[in-house]
């Protein structure tokens, strides 16, 4: 398997992304642009891009200065693959709430898919540093990723290690990213280990470290594992890629 697999971050649910305070401490217009919002993020978690879109343009038209309101819109966007758009979006909340870390996590992520990563860099190191953001192992992922593409191998394991401290665990990709570092300098029980938190609990369902938990396997020829785990995956994530390439390495056993 690639050391670099082209990999999204995964999101937790948009409406645990809503940035700015709830509904209950707004007034007047504010308020019921917050409301659209959270309209608007419930229908962006059922997959209703378009849904979503049309509630945030009634939440505009009471507050466009909503900072949730352009956050939601770019993880819309995002979502329907609309990068461009995603990036407009994501700057301008980032410009409203600069301070914000989940908005700065998102914006960061963004810019990287972009392939604008120093600037999602300046993004996500105060989201990574904050203290008070629960979900700063996702800027520091992030930043990991960022690290190792550019082959700087200390600094990226720097921050797969304090994010797997920060929440061990939610840090799904995290885990995964460091079994891949560790396989690559052959510490391949520390690889599997990391594997096998990426792959169950609260991340069962990251596809990847699945795979890689079988590649792993097999080349530590536990190949009666690797086999099963090979035949879950095609039965857990039929008709994707992830199904196609385990069923490729399953005719590879011996």
């Amino acid at each position: 398997m690639s050391f670099l697999p082209k990999i999204c971050i995964a999101w937790v649910s948009t409406l645990a992304l809503l940035a700015g305070p709830s509904c209950a401490t707004l007034t007047g217009a504010s308020a019921k642009s917050q409301q659209w919002v959270e309209i608007a993020a419930s229908a962006l978690d059922e997959g209703d891009t378009s849904g979503a879109l049309q509630s945030l343009a009634k939440a505009e038209d009471y507050d466009d200065k909503n900072p949730s309101l352009h956050h939601v819109r770019a993880l819309a966007y995002l979502q329907r693959k609309e990068l461009a758009a995603a990036t407009v979006s994501a700057k301008i909340a980032h410009e409203l709430a600069p301070t914000d870390s989940t908005i700065a996590t998102t914006y960061g992520k963004i810019l990287m898919d972009a392939g604008r990563e120093l600037e999602a860099e300046r993004a996500l190191l105060p989201a990574a540093n904050d203290t008070l953001y629960r979900d700063s192992y996702r800027a520091r992922t992030n930043l990991a990723i960022i690290y190792m593409k550019r082959g700087k191998a200390e600094l990226a394991m720097d921050q797969l290690e304090r994010a797997i401290n920060e929440s061990p665990i939610k840090a799904c990709h995290a885990y995964y990213f460091r079994s891949q570092m560790r396989l690559k300098s052959g510490a391949m029980r520390d690889s599997l280990k990391d594997l096998e938190h990426a792959t169950s609990g609260v991340c069962a369902s990251l596809a990847e470290a699945h795979l890689g938990l079988g590649i792993a396997l097999a080349k530590d020829r536990q190949y009666q594992r690797a086999r099963s785990k090979f035949v879950e995956i095609s039965q857990r994530f039929p008709g994707t890629d992830i199904a196609e390439k385990a069923r490729e390495n399953l005719g590879y056993l011996p």
